[in-house]
């Protein structure tokens, strides 16, 4: 079956009227961009799959670490809908086939990022983190971010990869800053920068999609992250669980249980991060922030992006097909 190409993959759709609720979000960014004027890079991307039906490409889930994680999701979503399909044996063997390919019981996955079964087309795509600062201050939450988030990836969960989808000046301002945005610093292999410059070429436009949120810990003028969640409630709830559940945990598994004193500390950690407001603030002495961290994706003509072939060397795979 031929699929059609991203109509509009390389337009801003810039309104000058928005809807209420966008054209508040659209002031924040643009309050945002004058107060945290720089692009950081914020972690290693996400990766996880997208679905097209006819021109439209839906994202299926991210959160995957390494484009294997993201094809062993796609396995289950794979299984998933075979198993809901009813009159549709052909189609249904299909899925699964794909799914035992992916996620075999025995031998290796084969690393195929693309799937076409039925009317719908399977990708397995690579989504960028980022987060903007300014002054050596990462951006925090904005207002609207407030809401909690239905669930773990809800957010991004059939979110419309729509580039035609209208959009506020702020908006259409901030991507056209990514579009040539290359999220590679330090010391790194010549391939991985000419890998970014391909990806400026061959996926030149972007979208914006929903952002996740970081806890990290300010000690020595370092920014440490601890853990995030899809909006700031639950990223401060697993602060306060990390406090709370896991460390004691993790010292009862390394063999280390935690001393009576050290409990104390943590609950009282817990505590204090559960009382606490805004997004500044301490616990048992030490300083912490919660981080806006934004994600885009890079959108080509014939769709979004996929792995990279060093997101694959990176984790010792073979590359992808």
């Amino acid at each position: 079956m031929t699929f059609p190409l991203m109509p509009g993959y390389d337009h801003i759709n810039l309104v000058p009227g928005l809807d209420p609720v966008a054209a508040v979000k659209d002031r924040e960014l643009g309050d945002s961009i004058h107060r945290y004027p720089k692009l950081l890079p914020a972690g290693s991307p996400d990766f996880g799959h997208a679905v097209q039906t006819g021109t439209e490409w839906r994202i299926g889930c991210t959160g995957a670490a390494d484009p294997a994680g993201a094809r062993y999701d796609l396995a289950s979503n794979l299984r998933r809908r075979a198993n809901g399909l009813e009159g549709e044996p052909g189609l249904a063997a299909d899925l699964l086939a794909a799914a035992d390919r992916l996620d075999p019981e025995e031998g290796e996955q084969l690393p195929k990022d693309e799937w076409e079964i039925g009317d719908r087309r399977y990708r397995v795509i690579r989504v960028e983190k980022y987060t903007l600062i300014g002054d050596g201050v990462m951006e925090p939450p904005r207002p609207t971010d407030a809401s909690p988030a239905c669930g773990s990836g809800s957010a991004l969960r059939g979110f419309l990869l729509d580039p035609r989808a209208p959009a506020g000046q702020w908006e259409a301002q901030l991507r056209l800053n990514l579009v040539g945005y290359m999220p590679v610093l330090g010391p790194v292999p010549d391939v991985i920068r000419a890998e970014a410059r391909h990806a400026v070429q061959s996926h030149p436009a972007v979208v914006l999609l929903p952002p996740t949120f970081t806890m990290v810990e300010i000690k020595d003028g370092s920014w440490e992250p601890i853990t995030g969640a899809d909006d700031p409630v639950r990223a401060r709830d697993h602060l306060a669980g990390y406090f709370a559940e896991l460390l004691p945990r993790l010292r009862e598994f390394q063999g280390a249980p935690p001393t009576a004193a050290e409990l104390a500390d943590w609950a009282e950690a817990a505590e204090q991060i559960g009382a606490a407001t805004g997004h500044d603030f301490t616990a048992i002495g030490r300083r912490f922030r919660t981080v806006r961290v934004s994600r885009m994706l890079r959108l080509g003509r014939d769709g979004p992006e996929g792995p990279r072939p060093s997101d694959q060397e990176r984790y010792d795979l073979p590359e992808s097909c």
